[in-house]
């Protein structure tokens, strides 16, 4: 399947000084695996309150495909 890549924002996540949890960048083959990824990191690390860490949205930003339905390229992950 072509990889993809994802901007997945969560609901919280916001930070001032330290890392900014609330828009994360994803390579993956689906939107459910990015958000998957994001959400097992979160939780393996105990980051964020629960109800903070659900989805808010995923937007397809490039695809490693040589026609990307979404219109932009994604180089460095293999196909092309």
């Amino acid at each position: 399947m072509t990889k993809k890549l994802y901007a997945v924002t969560i609901r919280g996540g916001h930070s001032a000084t330290g890392v900014d949890y609330h828009e994360s960048f994803v390579v993956a083959e689906s939107p459910n695996e990015a958000y998957g990824l994001v959400r097992d990191f979160l939780e393996e690390r105990n980051i964020c309150f629960i109800d903070e860490r659900e989805l808010d949205s995923i937007t397809l930003l490039a695809e490693a495909s040589r026609y990307p339905r979404c219109k932009k390229l994604l180089f460095g992950v293999e196909e092309i």
